[in-house]
């Protein structure tokens, strides 16, 4: 009877814990120092369409202190042509802790035109609490989602960003992180390809992988909505932004190109 007991334990337990949780890399920062309070402007193309869209980044903007967060606002929409083939707007506020660049808290609004969805985030160590609210543009009618996804620590989109530009990020160099940056779960895969100029620039050349975490059996699926690694180049300089991202989504080439970088006086 005894070993039925240890035996049915382990199975629960082995069901409850997936496989990719083995793959993550270690939670603690590295040693880069944070980044200073700054504003990051970018360009977005599109199929071919160079100003498709527009970009800002506001990291710790002197407007949004908390104690002990470092506080990431984001904002981006399609712009001309492109916002009549794909109307689209984003707003992101983020909430990290100062201290373990881990993720605490984030509240994001997305609208295509068609609908617009609501999406708040509450991150502990070992699960994610999500609410989202969902609006259809046509009719009104409205759908709220609220649920915990029992695994973590999960990264929202900047806590991701910091926690990679911490590190050494040495040619060949790989991290695997849980990212949550709305309501569904991915493995994020990053590896460091290379030193190389770029746009004039040094920069450190890194890709960026997705699968898709499924939220009932938890198990990973594809991510069908990009079709191969995202490439970023981050500046290879005490300061560490994007200089340009390149993605290939199901709604085509998009790019994003850093105009304009202000650090806070």
């Amino acid at each position: 009877m005894r070993s039925l007991v240890i035996l049915s334990l382990t199975a629960v337990t082995a069901l409850s814990t997936p496989a990719w949780k083995a793959e993550l890399s270690p939670a603690e920062p590295g040693h880069h120092p944070v980044i200073t309070p700054s504003t990051l402007d970018f360009t977005l193309s599109w199929k071919g369409m160079v100003n498709a869209g527009k970009l800002r980044m506001e990291f710790a903007p002197k407007d949004a202190k908390k104690p002990g967060v470092l506080v990431t606002r984001c904002s981006a929409s399609s712009i001309g042509a492109a916002a009549t083939l794909f109307p689209y707007s984003f707003n992101y506020w983020s909430e990290i802790d100062s201290a373990t660049l881990g993720s605490r808290y984030l509240h994001a609004t997305v609208d295509d035109g068609e609908e617009s969805a609501v999406t708040t985030n509450r991150y502990a160590a070992g699960s994610v609490s999500i609410g989202e609210v969902t609006t259809v543009a046509e009719t009104g009618a409205v759908n709220t989602e609220s649920f915990t996804f029992p695994h973590g620590p999960a990264r929202d989109l900047f806590s991701a960003i910091f926690h990679i530009r911490g590190q050494k990020l040495d040619p060949g160099e790989e991290h695997t992180l849980l990212l949550m940056p709305f309501k569904n779960p991915y493995l994020l895969k990053v590896r460091v390809e290379a030193k190389e100029k770029h746009l004039g620039r040094d920069t450190l050349r890194i890709s960026f992988g997705l699968m898709k975490i499924d939220l009932t059996s938890h198990a990973l699926v594809p991510y069908k909505k990009l079709r191969k690694p995202v490439t970023l180049w981050l500046s290879d300089d005490p300061d560490r932004i994007p200089i340009e991202l390149r993605a290939s989504a199901y709604i085509g080439d998009v790019r994003a190109i850093l105009t304009h970088f202000t650090k806070a006086p």
